[in-house]
C-alpha cells in the first residue's frame, strides 16, 4: 500500500499527510515545485511532481500508487479526467475523494461533476462531503482579521456547519488505510454545531481578548471592497458563491458520519481558535 496525497499545500492536504504519517502507511506528497517542497519539509515526507494542468506529470506521480487522498485543483484548463483514467490504467484500487456537503443538490458546481466521473471510472471511491473549513479563518478571511480584527463575508445572519480540517484528515487516513470497509461509501463531516459568522466573532473575541467584529457586508459591498484592494474578480467570485448557501440558510445541516468512523466527536470551533490564536493578533 502506498498513498499519493494531492493537495498538500492546501488546507486538508498536509493534515491528510500527517495522519497517514502517523500510522507509518508509505506515502507520497503531491506538488508541483518538488525542490520548494523539500527545502520547506526537509526528509519528512517523500515529494513528487505532479500539476493537475500538465498530463505529463501523472504518469511518474502514480508509479506504484494503490491510493489517493484527491482534491480539486483550483485554475483553469485542470486535466483532472485525464488524472483519473490514468489512475485506472496505473492499478490505483482506491480513492478518497474531498468534496462538499449537499453536493447532491449543486449539479453546477465541479464536485458534482468530480464525483460522477470517479464513480463512472470504475474506482472504488470514499467521497467525504464536507462543510466550511474553520481553516478558512486564516485563509481568505485572514487579512481583515489581521489588519482590521472583522470578519468581512456576504454570509448575512445564515449559520454554517464549521469542520476542521485535522477532523477531514482523521477519516481521509482511516479510509485509506482500511479501503475495503469505506468503498463506495459517502461521508459528510461536519463540526458539533453550526454558528453564524456573529457568534464566531464573538468566540474569537473571547479567546483571544480583543473585539473581532463580523461586518456582514452585502455580496455587491464585498464584491467593491475586495476589487479595491486589487483582488482578482474570478477569486472574489468564489469566496462570495462559497457564502451565498450559509446566507440562504441552506448550510447549517449537522453530520455524525466523524463520530460514526472515528468514535469521537468532532472538534469545535472554540478549541480550533485556541489552537492558532497567535495568527490573528
Amino acid at each position: 500500500m502506498t498513498i499519493l496525497v494531492t493537495g498538500f499545500n492546501g488546507k486538508a492536504g498536509y493534515e491528510v499527510a500527517e495522519k497517514l504519517k502517523e500510522k507509518q502507511i508509505p506515502l507520497k506528497c503531491a506538488v508541483r515545485n518538488v525542490e520548494q517542497a523539500r527545502d520547506r519539509h526537509e526528509s519528512k515526507f517523500e515529494f513528487v511532481a505532479l500539476d493537475f494542468s500538465k498530463s505529463d506529470t501523472f504518469n511518474k506521480a502514480l508509479d506504484g500508487i494503490t491510493g489517493i487522498f484527491l482534491m480539486y485543483p483550483p485554475g483553469d484548463r485542470m486535466e483532472f479526467e485525464t488524472f483519473v483514467t490514468q489512475a485506472v490504467e496505473k492499478g490505483v484500487s482506491h480513492i478518497v475523494y474531498l468534496s462538499v456537503k449537499d453536493v447532491q443538490y449543486m449539479p453546477f458546481i465541479h464536485h458534482y461533476k468530480n464525483e460522477k466521473l470517479i464513480k463512472k471510472a470504475g474506482i472504488p471511491y470514499t467521497f467525504l462531503r464536507a462543510g466550511y473549513f474553520m481553516q478558512n479563518l486564516k485563509d481568505f478571511l485572514y487579512e481583515e482579521l489581521k489588519e482590521h480584527k472583522r470578519i468581512f463575508v456576504p454570509a448575512g445572519k445564515g449559520k454554517t456547519s464549521f469542520v476542521d480540517a485535522r477532523d477531514i484528515a482523521e477519516v481521509a487516513a482511516i479510509a485509506l488505510s482500511n479501503p475495503e470497509e469505506y468503498k463506495n461509501k459517502n461521508y459528510v463531516i461536519t463540526g458539533k454545531e453550526a454558528l453564524d459568522f456573529y457568534e464566531v466573532a464573538r468566540i474569537m473575541s473571547e479567546v483571544m481578548n480583543i473585539k473581532v467584529e463580523y461586518s456582514n457586508p452585502s455580496v455587491k459591498a464585498f464584491k467593491n471592497y475586495m476589487t479595491s484592494k486589487g483582488n482578482d474578480e474570478s477569486f472574489i467570485n468564489v469566496v462570495a458563491g462559497i457564502h451565498i448557501p450559509t446566507k440562504l440558510g441552506l448550510a447549517k445541516g449537522i453530520n455524525n458520519d466523524f463520530e460514526k468512523v472515528t468514535g469521537r466527536k468532532p472538534s469545535d470551533i472554540r478549541q480550533y481558535i485556541e489552537d492558532y490564536k497567535e495568527v490573528w493578533v
